[in-house]
């Protein structure tokens, strides 16, 4: 039970941190402990002002003013070059693609000079004097601190070789994308010319089938559809009728007949325009044939 208890506790202080961090990425002068060290930084209590920093990192660790600020208090001010070097690195790790080549080259000779600063003041802690004529110094000593730097080379070298693949990474993502979007374009457009081919078939077989139809019923072949409501000759006697809006078989044969119950007739010369159904669209051409 204290083991659940603990795993709940620790998952909910994670939430929480997770949650402040997120909320001051960006707005870090709202919080109180940055507040606290842009006081103790301006007073000129530099250690106080450190601490602070990092107890705000604490609670958010991926703020990128939060880790440059640091570097530069603890380089200008506190001449812990280490930590400058760490807090540099870390800024241009959360920086990312934001910042432009220039800055990101900016940034890396800024950590060569700390370095550089960094080997000198070992260098002067351990009386060590940079004429031609400097005095013996314990070997054991500055075999460590060559080492110390070395370490720390090589913990930036691979920084920039992690940071190459991610680039690589990323590029080959982006080309991939570019390649399946032109993919999905080139698809795209050769179902719409089917389409378009399709429908160019279909339009013709619609014409082949609208002339046959006019042959059979002794009329001139034309449009399917027209202004509803008018009526237009034909041969042999045939008329044309557009179906105008509320028009029924029996409304249209008492227009062209006089005669209502001669709608039978109107239906038999379109049955194949009308089909089973017999629905009638507005607009929609029917024969009407002669009188008999």
């Amino acid at each position: 039970m204290k083991a659940v208890r603990f795993i709940t506790a620790a998952a909910l202080a994670a939430c929480i941190v997770f949650t402040a961090c997120s909320d001051y990425v960006g707005k870090e002068s709202t919080h109180p402990l940055y507040a606290k060290y842009t006081t103790a930084k301006a007073s000129k209590s530099y250690l106080d002002a450190a601490a602070s920093l990092e107890e705000f990192l604490t609670i958010c660790p991926k703020s990128p003013k939060a880790h440059y600020d640091a570097a530069i208090l603890y380089k200008e001010n506190l001449e812990n070059y280490p930590a400058a070097i760490y807090h540099l690195q870390k800024y241009l790790d959360l920086s990312g693609e934001t910042l432009s080549k220039q800055d990101q080259a900016d940034i890396r000779g800024y950590i060569h000079a700390c370095e550089r600063m960094m080997f000198e003041s070992y260098r002067f802690r351990n009386d060590i004097k940079l004429a031609d004529d400097a005095p013996q110094v314990d070997p054991v000593k500055l075999a460590a601190k060559n080492a110390e730097i070395a370490a720390l080379r090589e913990k930036l070298q691979k920084y920039i070789e992690n940071e190459k693949v991610i680039l690589a990474q990323n590029q080959e993502l982006r080309n991939r994308l570019t390649r399946a979007t032109s993919a999905v374009a080139a698809a795209t457009n050769t179902r719409t010319a089917q389409t378009a081919s399709g429908s160019a078939s279909g339009s013709v077989a619609t014409t082949t089938s609208s002339s046959a139809s006019a042959t059979r019923t002794g009329g001139i072949p034309s449009s399917t559809t027209g202004t509803p409501g008018t009526t237009i000759p034909g041969e042999n006697g045939v008329r044309y009728y557009y179906v105008a809006k509320g028009d029924g078989l029996q409304a249209i044969a008492q227009k062209m007949y006089g005669k209502a119950s001669m709608w039978k007739v109107i239906q038999e010369a379109n049955k194949e325009a009308l089909g089973e159904r017999g629905i009638l669209k507005i607009g929609q051409k029917l024969v009407i044939p002669p009188a008999q």
